[in-house]
């Protein structure tokens, strides 16, 4: 499993519709875990992205049918990282 984390930004329509906004938020989770991943976290935020969401998958091919289902819905813009784990990243400064 890896974390991936996602910026998002919300639509127009997303806005008008706020009220079904944790209904919406409840489908993505259980969309998350019936592709075997996990909803670490989520926030809403101020600024360049309406939301961060933060995701613990199985899988890149995971995360791009995760993100393309979403995508479908034409709600939300996202942008998502792959995280590296710090123990990882300490490991490889030591050998090189």
């Amino acid at each position: 499993m890896a974390i991936y984390i996602t910026l998002g930004k919300l639509s127009r329509d997303a806005f008008e519709k706020m009220g079904s906004l944790e209904e919406r938020d409840r489908k993505a989770k259980s969309l998350i875990e019936s592709l075997g991943g996990k909803l670490v976290s989520l926030h809403y935020t101020f600024g360049r992205y309406d939301f961060v969401a933060m995701m613990d998958m199985p899988s890149k091919e995971s995360v791009v049918k995760f993100l393309s289902i979403l995508g479908k819905y034409g709600t939300v813009r996202t942008e998502t990282l792959e995280t590296i784990p710090a123990e990882m990243l300490y490991r490889i400064g030591k050998e090189v």
